[in-house]
């Protein structure tokens, strides 16, 4: 397993990039804010929705990505995948 810290801006950042593989991604939110997650074109209106300090799992298909974003100011998640390099 890899585990990584990334901050979450007000625009939609990468936090899965595409592989060959289907992977399950687990997220937590380590700041203080919620955060959105979902593709590329993701927005706190469409995106799912995880509160500060929980956690949540996710199935990301090959050649997908996996964005986050937050509503205002920046917010850093931890994210925990499968090191299959």
């Amino acid at each position: 397993m890899k585990s990584t810290k990334v901050t979450v801006n007000t625009t939609a950042t990468l936090i899965l990039p595409s592989d060959d593989l289907n992977r399950w991604i687990y997220i937590h939110n380590a700041g203080g804010a919620k955060i959105y997650v979902g593709g590329s074109d993701v927005t706190t209106t469409t995106g799912y929705h995880v509160s500060n300090g929980e956690s949540a799992e996710f199935f990301v298909p090959q050649k997908e990505t996996l964005y986050a974003i937050v509503a205002s100011s920046s917010n850093d998640i931890i994210v925990l995948t499968s090191n299959a390099d």
